[in-house]
């Protein structure tokens, strides 16, 4: 008996049919499941969807997602098509080689991907430019219907055939394709000029150029690949010179999270003592080159402030969210009472950090931690205060829910009261108070 190939339409009323005879054979209420128009729904367009990845990359992973969807668990078939997308991603960073690796993980010793979270894979990712900013934003989308709709993590949230599909089409277009975005900054291109013992000033000042004008992702990267090269004694003292010299053609676009970053590391070399006594003497060296050696004198600050940001930033984006950000909200609040006024360095992302952990997900905000959240955004200086409003000013009204509105208000009426403000701060609030309907 030979097999007999199906019309897909009628393999996706079989699937159906066999929800119904399982769900009866079993017992089991037929309105645990999807109905059977969504799941017929779903099997005929997936298809399309599914065509857009390359026949290489339609793996266990693909197919195990087909067959759940078949029966109608498209929270299970998520997660397999997730599972996929992290794996392609990691091939392809992979392809950089291990050194890349140690150095984005700052190890000593050899590093693997899998001590990356899947956040951090995606932002590694567009670091390196094997994704664009289009695809790095969906597929963190679909990073946070992974952790809280599917069957990884106990939900109620419950996904239907349009959702499904939404979430195959963003996975295979953005993190299921062979092509990788050309634009940036190659790292090749930049481990080749610093290995090149007879490049020359003018080869170093385009590439300098280049890494000035590239998204500041890749930039922040870079800057602590040329740190990192420069400050380890091991280093030729040829790859320990254009490293820097490299740098300083861009150290004016170097961000504050990535200063930050790097005294957080310089305290690091100082706590190990008389053996990293050459990397912090290079380390100090680095600083006065970019100009940022006055800083040293509040290092320990910014690190302790830098490590509160990022736990918050952890928790905020992690799995059952609502529950582990209080802590972190009001450590970080004690934190910024303390040392007040905070470093420069980090008021950046100290304000951009509780702004977004205040404004919530999809799903709400983290009620306890709102207190903490309120008490921060509402005490910060003149330089805190600019970098507020130039967030709430990128904000697009139309894509916020009304609680979210409700929760700009706030902050906007608070500081409507405040004699802080300057000419220009006070203009951009009315703006703002006039873009979200503050009265």
């Amino acid at each position: 008996m030979t097999n007999q190939i199906i019309p897909f339409n009628d393999v996706a009323e079989r699937g159906a049919a066999v929800v119904d005879q399982l769900t009866s054979a079993l017992g089991l209420p037929r309105t645990l499941l999807p109905e059977n128009e969504e799941i017929t729904h779903a099997l005929q367009e997936l298809p399309r969807y599914l065509n857009r990845i390359p026949p290489q990359l339609r793996d266990q992973f693909i197919a195990k997602a087909v067959v759940a969807a078949s029966v109608g668990l498209f929270d299970g078939a998520i997660v397999y098509v997730w599972d996929a997308v992290i794996q392609q991603t990691r091939h392809k960073i992979e392809a950089f080689g291990t050194p890349m690796i140690k150095a984005v993980l700052n190890k000593e010793k050899d590093a693997t991907l899998s001590e990356l979270t899947d956040a951090q894979t995606l932002e590694l990712a567009y670091q390196l430019n094997l994704m664009d900013r289009q695809g790095f934003l969906f597929l963190s989308q679909c990073r946070e219907i992974r952790n809280q709709a599917s069957v990884a993590h106990p939900s109620d949230i419950e996904l239907d055939d349009t959702e499904f599909i939404n979430f195959v089409s963003r996975c295979a277009k953005y993190g299921l394709s062979d092509v990788e975005e050309q634009n940036g900054v190659s790292l090749q291109t930049v481990i080749g000029l610093i290995e090149n013992e007879s490049v020359g000033e003018e080869a170093i000042a385009e590439l300098g150029s280049q890494i000035a004008h590239t998204f500041e992702l890749q930039r922040d990267f870079y800057t602590s690949l040329l740190y990192s090269k420069y400050v380890n004694p091991s280093n030729p003292t040829s790859q320990r010179e254009n490293a820097l010299k490299l740098v300083m053609r861009f150290s004016t676009e170097i961000s504050d999270k990535s200063k930050s970053d790097l005294l957080s590391r310089h305290t690091e070399i100082l706590a190990k003592g008389d053996t990293e006594k050459k990397s912090a003497a290079n380390s100090r060296q680095f600083f006065s080159k970019i100009g940022i050696l006055n800083d040293l004198g509040n290092a320990e600050q910014v690190a302790i402030c830098t490590k509160a940001i990022e736990n918050l930033q952890s928790a905020h984006l992690g799995f059952n969210n609502f529950y582990t950000e209080p802590p972190f909200a009001e450590r970080l609040e004690e934190i910024s009472i303390q040392i007040s006024p905070l470093p420069a360095v980090v008021i950046g992302p100290f304000v951009k950090a509780v702004l977004q952990a205040y404004l919530g997900n999809a799903w709400g905000v983290s009620s306890q931690a709102m207190p903490f959240y309120s008490k921060m955004l509402n005490n910060l200086t003149p330089q805190g205060i600019e970098v507020l409003f130039n967030e709430l000013d990128r904000l697009n009204r139309g894509d916020l829910k009304d609680w979210k509105i409700e929760n700009v208000a706030m902050l906007l009426q608070h500081y409507n009261k405040s004699v802080l403000l300057n000419d220009s701060q006070k203009f951009l609030l009315m703006k703002l108070s006039k873009k979200f309907s503050i009265n």
